[in-house]
């Protein structure tokens, strides 16, 4: 009697175990830049609806963060990406996501501006995409973090998310899907 539930409870202790495991972060030696990246398991993902062009429509930010390890060198990323439910392929002139002005995250209390790399996903030493399942369309930014700015993102994840044009305009992103897990297992992993 009391081997069987021995062995329930190791068997709900190793089940508990790969429900966080689905939110570790991968890690990966890019084969084109040597440099050895650890990547935040799933993105966080912000919305905004377009009801001008069609009653569901939706256009999408993928937010995620990447920790660059170059010879010893360890950097902090954060990935926006940019997507849409909307074919624009058939408007007279299709609009995308402009990301390489300031990106603005949101608190109740407090904001973040960042600026994005000039040389975009080849800053962090990527050579492939990353956060951008399921969509095939997409533009991204890769932007520098120090460590105070990820201490601010693994504290909490932003309320929203704003894309600043050349002009000063906000296009503001609300919370669609996130699990602050997802952030915490990239820190516990990449031992911040």
């Amino acid at each position: 009697m009391w081997l069987r539930a021995l062995v329930a409870v190791m068997t709900l202790l190793a089940l508990s175990g790969c429900a966080q495991r689905d939110l570790w972060p991968a890690e990966r030696l890019d084969p084109n830049t040597a440099v050895n990246v650890t990547i935040m398991a799933e993105p966080w993902v912000y919305a905004r609806d377009v009801p001008m062009l069609a009653a569901n429509a939706r256009d999408y930010l993928s937010v995620g963060v990447v920790e660059t390890n170059r010879a010893g060198i360890r950097a902090y990323w954060l990935g926006v990406i940019a997507w849409s439910t909307i074919d624009r392929s058939v408007l007279p002139a299709p609009a995308q996501a402009n990301l390489q002005a300031k990106v603005r995250l949101l608190w109740p209390s407090t904001n973040l501006e960042l600026l994005p790399a000039s040389n975009g996903r080849a800053a962090p030493g990527l050579t492939e995409p990353v956060f951008v399942e399921p969509q095939a369309n997409f533009t991204e930014a890769w932007y520098p973090l120090s460590t105070a700015q990820l201490a601010q993102l693994g504290a909490d994840a932003p309320i929203a998310v704003a894309l600043i044009n050349d002009a000063g305009q906000p296009t503001t992103y609300e919370v669609w899907q996130v699990r602050s897990a997802a952030m915490s297992e990239f820190l516990k992993a990449t031992g911040f």
